[in-house]
């Protein structure tokens, strides 16, 4: 799919940032131009925000203590009629409430990060696209991390009569191992077996095959590999 200079071998890696908030405003404005005209690039934010929504869900909740609001609203609406002792010219100057405002907001924004920040960094997220022959991206894969889960999100609308797409990684030995079936035209979230997880590494491919509709009966690809692309780390 090419929308308004977009290629369809880059639509993929924007829609991720921009659901990860690291695109500048210029390329914001471009994915929600392009979500504007085109259902499935909004089911592919929709399933990028659903798939991060884990991600956020591990850090705590935590608000600021009590006395930091109260110090705010002390300095910003002091009590009417409380004795006020004459304020310097400095003090009432448009650059020193700039400076203070914008050190309050540094020291509350560091606050916040230092008590919501993991106890131990996360690995990156890993990307995938996978591609048919031609080049043509045909799904967007996102491993979690730890390798748990893999959502696959379909780029552009597929017809297999009385087939299924079945999701495979291979690993360093080239022996495919099933992920699971994917829904026709539609985001797929794929839990991944524990003996697997290792398997999901930074350089490992995964593949996607046509079967009959109850998946592959020999646990090996039966049917045409119609996309696969490697794993990479964001």
């Amino acid at each position: 799919m090419n929308e308004q200079g977009v290629p369809s071998d880059e639509r993929d890696q924007l829609i991720a940032e921009y659901v990860l908030g690291v695109l500048s405003a210029e390329d914001r404005a471009q994915v929600e131009a392009m979500a504007a005209r085109d259902p499935n690039a909004q089911a592919a934010i929709a399933a990028w925000q659903s798939h991060f929504a884990c991600w956020l869900d591990r850090l705590p909740e935590v608000s600021p203590p009590a006395h930091v609001w109260q110090a705010i609203e002390a300095k910003l609406f002091p009590v009417i009629g409380q004795p006020q002792r004459e304020r310097p010219v400095w003090w009432r100057s448009l650059g020193f409430w700039r400076w203070t405002s914008a050190a309050l907001a540094a020291c509350l924004l560091a606050s916040v990060i230092t008590l919501v920040q993991p106890p131990h960094p996360t690995p990156p997220a890993m990307l995938a696209r996978l591609e048919q022959s031609d080049g043509v991206t045909l799904f967007a894969a996102t491993v979690q991390t730890g390798g748990t889960s893999v959502l696959f999100v379909p780029t552009r609308t597929s017809t297999w009569r009385y087939r299924t797409a079945q999701a495979w990684v291979i690993g360093g030995d080239g022996t495919p191992r099933s992920l699971g079936l994917l829904a026709a035209n539609a985001a797929t979230a794929l839990t991944v077996p524990s003996e697997l997880a290792g398997a999901l590494t930074d350089g490992a491919v995964l593949a996607v095959s046509l079967e009959p509709l109850k998946g592959s009966p020999t646990g090996l690809p039966t049917g045409p590999v119609i996309a696969q692309g490697k794993i990479s780390s964001l």
